[in-house]
């Protein structure tokens, strides 16, 4: 195990904070995996986890079963863990006003377009080797000129030589789930079934995108571009959702922990003895049992009054189009116990309930995963989750 530490840039006199990286592996040849946790710095369980798959780890590469090379970032953001007010950990946007620390990424397309112009072949592993060389090239001269810009050019500098791109989330209070591509549906399917997450929501390629879809973007339009050329998307890259803001226990981040390392198993990164392998895959689910839902058909349900939300059914259950599922209680009505419905507009599960009770008009309190479009989400709208 090497440990690096990173001194970010310093943002006041006298103020200095840093990343730690581990990386195991790399004698044997095998895939290069890296993982992170944290970027919304008020997203906790996934760092929980990250430290028992570093115990993990480090007992795997001492009994030499480790092949490729894993790479893991156990807080990636200590920018966003100093950011409490009055008590509160404000780790999602950047308060000196850069926005989410999970966009606006490098858009390394036109300068890995112009490194390699007229270098593409009918090699398929030789595009992907040229590309790759692009993409660290492009990473190397983004220009950042702040504290964020340099934490966010340092993480993606660490993960682009990498196969699989992991980024541990979490959401409110949510069933565990997965943000994947459309075009790596059956890799997104295959993982979450391997962790036990019961819902995988895809997306397109499209417009701006999270940590995970700066990995991925450019090879899609380097495709649209040369359709004649073979470019592939040797790039697997997700983000993963570990629940809700409070699900931070040592109990299911163990089980957590281990079947990430199941899944590891699976791509090729280690080859355990034969006793851990019923210990590793405990948890999993079998891949039809994984629910799959394009995010368009995803409902952010939001409250359309002040009050009080109580919720009436379950988060997992099945819930049907205008189906009551929760209330608004309007404390201020000259009526007592005044209350608007919430009631679903398609068929879906209740994949997420808001852990906050008192809410304005706007304020996300739910969401509901089914299966089929939905004509109000649109690009604008599927950024904000």
């Amino acid at each position: 195990m090497q440990v690096e530490v990173i001194p970010l840039m310093s943002p006041s006199p006298g103020t200095s904070r840093q990343l730690n990286v581990f990386r195991f592996g790399g004698s044997l040849p095998g895939p290069t995996i890296y993982l992170q946790a944290g970027l919304h710095a008020d997203e906790w369980p996934g760092l929980l986890v990250l430290q028992h798959l570093l115990e993990q780890l480090e007992a795997i590469e001492r009994r030499q079963e480790l092949c490729g090379t894993v790479i893991v970032v156990p807080y990636a953001n200590p920018v966003g863990m100093s950011q409490n007010l009055f008590g509160y950990v404000t780790g999602r946007f950047d308060m000196t006003g850069t926005g989410n620390f999970n966009r606006n990424y490098l858009d390394p397309y036109p300068e890995i377009k112009r490194l390699i112009e007229g270098k593409l072949t009918d090699n398929k592993i030789q595009n992907q080797h040229l590309i790759r060389a692009a993409f660290v090239e492009a990473v190397r001269e983004w220009r950042v000129d702040d504290e964020v810009g340099f934490l966010k050019k340092t993480l993606l500098a660490l993960s682009t030589e990498a196969d699989v791109v992991l980024d541990l989330h979490c959401d409110d209070r949510t069933e565990a789930h997965l943000y994947g591509v459309k075009h790596q549906a059956d890799e997104c399917v295959a993982l979450a079934a391997c962790l036990g997450f019961s819902y995988v929501f895809l997306e397109d390629l499209e417009g701006i995108v999270a940590f995970d879809g700066a990995h991925l973007q450019f090879w899609h339009r380097l495709q649209l571009d040369y359709p004649e050329k073979p470019i592939g998307l040797p790039v697997f890259a997700v983000t993963l959702e570990y629940r809700g803001q409070i699900d931070v226990e040592d109990s299911l981040a163990q089980s957590d922990a281990s079947r990430l390392l199941a899944y590891l198993r699976s791509l090729g990164v280690y080859k355990p003895d034969t006793n851990l392998e019923t210990e590793l895959v405990a948890g999993g689910l079998a891949p039809e049992a994984v629910r799959v839902s394009p995010l368009e058909a995803v409902d952010t349900v939001k409250a359309s009054a002040a009050g009080l939300v109580v919720f009436s059914r379950a988060l997992g259950s099945f819930v049907k189009a205008g189906e009551r599922f929760a209330e608004i209680v309007q404390i201020d009505h000259p009526a007592p116990n005044r209350r608007i419905a919430v009631n679903a507009i398609a068929d879906g599960y209740i994949v997420g309930l808001s852990h906050r009770r008192l809410v304005r008009p706007g304020d996300q309190i739910a969401k509901i995963a089914g299966a089929t479009a939905l004509p109000h989400r649109q690009l604008g709208n599927l950024l904000q989750l």
